[in-house]
């Protein structure tokens, strides 16, 4: 008789350390290391320190390459991890990143699970990849061999929505990290097997930075990759256009990628060199720092699986300004915390950071909606509902 309180975890908490994760792995790992109630198997690729997690059984993946689940060998690998294990639990949770029509797990599809209950998710949507983006760094041959295999991944698309949906309606339950995401999935699963938990932050960190930028003060930041995805193009035009009636606008880059360069050399033709600031990354306590004293977070993204800037800057309450591919836009329901606009649109862009800077009184309400929406997005609390829907299957 299989134990009621078995738990096979995986996890795409890869390297098992100390230190807090940005996806919820980690934290999950980290209430269940207290619940004496459950008996839980976790996969992690490696293993640097394990004395956080010691009611935790780690099996460690050790695989060499490319991590993604799409990848077989790799995702044979989870499935072998689960067979040193299988008669040991009884539910099955796939936490790893599981992206719509694209994740699958070959633990049900290689497996009879009559008698295991099947956890997928959060289950988000993926990014578009763009070809510049993906072919970084090559040449020669190797450059022609990777765009034939960037081509070829658009091919295997409908062998990966299948696998998807034959993975998918295995699940007893499937989380979701919003209504948006909800509406898609339920045209492969009933919405009574459908739960919403949010994606989080470590929200004792942020309690110790506030939104402090004055009037006066027209800095933007944007955080992310300098890569094309990131759309950084079209918020250069942004600021040569608002430099007209705000001569003191300041765009800071928190970023490294491969387009840094040609964003110097955009910023010297547009006239917008003393405008746009170049600091790469930061440390998180630092980076929350230094947003915390910025007028406004800008992502111009025109693809995104899931804003974590956006999270970031609405814990803080910093106002935004994004675009309709932001990935989160449940996080400006409920007290808006800024604008979305159209992706691709330097004007767009323009005025809604215009409106933002010219009426400081919106941006203050705008930051107290976030700081008021904040306590939701508590991975010290919403953990816990992760523990009460294992609690549901023992």
């Amino acid at each position: 008789m299989l134990p009621r309180n078995g738990l096979f975890f995986i996890s795409d908490y890869r390297d098992v350390t100390c230190d807090p994760g940005r996806d919820p792995s980690f934290w999950i790992l980290k209430a269940l290391n207290k619940d004496a109630s459950f008996d839980v198997h976790s996969t992690a690729n490696t293993i640097s320190y394990r004395h956080c997690f010691e009611n935790i059984d780690f099996l460690p993946l050790n695989f060499r390459g490319s991590i993604n689940i799409q990848i077989p060998k790799y995702n044979y690998s989870i499935y072998k991890a689960y067979k040193k294990v299988e008669s040991k639990v009884n539910v099955i949770h796939h936490c790893e990143k599981f992206q719509y029509e694209k994740g699958y797990n070959l633990i049900p599809l290689l497996s009879n699970l009559d008698d295991k209950n099947l956890i997928i998710g959060p289950v988000q949507f993926p990014h578009k990849v763009f070809e510049n983006d993906y072919l970084v760094g090559k040449a020669g041959l190797e450059r022609i061999i990777h765009k034939s295999v960037f081509k070829s991944k658009y091919l295997l698309n409908p062998l990966f929505s299948t696998l998807f949906k034959k993975t998918i309606m295995d699940a007893d339950k499937v989380i979701v990290p919003n209504q948006y995401v909800k509406k898609s999935v339920k045209k492969y699963v009933s919405p009574k097997d459908i739960k919403i938990i949010n994606y989080g932050v470590d929200l004792e960190l942020y309690n110790n930075y506030s939104y402090c930028a004055d009037e006066n003060n027209f800095k933007i930041v944007f955080p992310s990759m300098a890569i094309e995805r990131k759309g950084v193009e079209y918020l250069l035009n942004a600021i040569s256009i608002l430099k007209n009636d705000y001569p003191s606008v300041k765009l800071c880059l928190l970023s490294n990628g491969y387009l840094i360069n040609m964003y110097k050399k955009m910023s010297e033709e547009m006239g917008i060199s003393e405008n746009v600031f170049f600091y790469g990354t930061m440390s998180k306590k630092d980076y929350l720092d230094f947003l915390s004293g910025c007028r406004i977070l800008c992502l111009p993204t025109l693809s995104e699986g899931y804003g974590w800037t956006i999270l970031d800057a609405l814990c803080l309450g910093v106002p935004v300004v994004t675009t309709d591919k932001c990935g989160c836009p449940e996080l400006f329901e409920n007290g808006n915390i800024g604008s979305i606009v159209k992706s691709g649109d330097s004007y767009a862009l323009a005025e809604a950071i215009s409106k933002l800077f010219e009426n400081y009184d919106l941006c203050k309400k705008l930051s107290e909606n976030g700081l008021r929406k904040r306590e939701q997005y508590d991975y010290g609390k919403i953990v816990f509902e992760y523990l009460e829907l294992y609690e549901q299957f023992k």
